[in-house]
C-alpha cells in the first residue's frame, strides 16, 4: 500500500503544471514578435497571388510602386515588419538592462532597432526615379533615390548588428550553444552579403536579379530572428 501511495503521489506531482517564470514567457513572446516581423518582411511570395505580371521577374521594390495592384498590402507588411523589429529591440534592451550588457551588445541591439525603424519609414516612401516602369525604377542605380538611401541604411544596420553579435558570441563563447553557432551565422551573413552585391550590380538578367533579391530578402528575414535570439542566449556577462 505504501508503494502504491508513493507511486500515486509521484504521478500527481508529474501531472501538475510547472509554472513558467515571467522572464521565460517574456523571452518567448519576444521571439514570436520577431518571427511575425520576419514573415511580414518576407512578403514577396504574395506577388504570385496578387501581382502575377511582376512575380518572379521584378525586384520586390516594384511591388510597392503606387501604380501596382495591392501595393498597399506590401507597404503595410513592411511597416508591420519594421514595427515588430523596433518592439523586439526595446523588449530585449529592457530585459538585458539589469545585467549591464556590454557596449558592443547595446550597439548590436540599437543597430537592429535602426534596421526596423528605417524599414518602416522606407515602406511609405514612394519610388520617385521618374521612370514610367516600376520595374525599371526599382532597378535604377544612379542617381540614388530616397528609397535607395533608406534601403542601404537598413541593410548596413542589420549587417552591423549581426556582425557584432557574431563577434560577441565567438569571442566570449558565452552562449547556450557551441562555437559552431556563430560560425554558421557568419557564413549566412557572408552569403547574404554576396546576394546583396549581386542584386546591387545587376548580375545577369532581370529574372536572375529578382531571384537573388528574393533569396536576399529570405535571408534578411532569418537574420531578423537570429539577432534577438543570439542576444538573449548570451550570458549576463556577455
Amino acid at each position: 500500500m505504501a508503494e502504491t501511495r508513493c507511486t500515486s503521489d509521484v504521478l500527481e506531482l508529474a501531472q501538475r503544471e510547472v509554472p513558467v517564470p515571467s522572464r521565460v514567457r517574456r523571452g518567448r513572446s519576444t521571439l514570436w514578435i520577431a518571427c511575425a516581423g520576419a514573415l511580414a518582411y518576407n512578403s514577396w511570395p504574395l506577388a504570385f497571388l496578387v501581382n502575377r505580371p511582376l512575380a518572379g521577374d521584378a525586384l520586390a521594390s516594384s511591388l510597392e510602386a503606387r501604380s501596382e495592384p495591392f501595393a498597399w498590402l506590401f507597404i503595410l507588411l513592411d511597416c508591420v515588419a519594421g514595427l515588430c523589429v523596433a518592439v523586439v529591440c526595446g523588449r530585449v534592451l529592457r530585459s538585458r538592462r539589469s545585467s549591464r550588457p556590454s557596449r558592443a551588445l547595446v550597439f548590436a541591439l540599437l543597430a537592429y532597432g535602426v534596421f526596423g525603424m528605417v524599414t518602416g519609414v522606407n515602406a511609405v516612401v514612394p519610388l520617385t526615379c521618374g521612370s514610367t516602369s516600376a520595374q525599371a525604377c526599382a532597378s535604377q542605380l544612379w542617381p540614388p533615390t530616397a528609397d535607395d538611401v533608406l534601403t542601404g541604411t537598413a541593410v548596413l544596420a542589420l549587417f552591423a548588428a549581426t556582425a557584432t553579435l557574431v563577434a560577441q558570441m565567438a569571442g566570449r563563447r558565452a552562449t547556450a550553444f557551441g562555437l559552431h553557432v556563430p560560425v554558421g551565422i557568419a557564413l549566412a551573413l557572408l552569403c547574404w552579403s554576396a546576394l546583396g552585391f549581386m542584386v546591387l550590380v545587376g548580375i545577369g538578367s532581370t529574372t536572375v536579379a529578382a531571384s537573388c533579391q528574393y533569396a536576399f530578402l529570405t535571408l534578411t528575414s532569418v537574420l531578423t530572428c537570429i539577432v534577438p535570439l543570439g542576444v538573449m542566449s548570451l550570458r549576463p556577462d556577455g
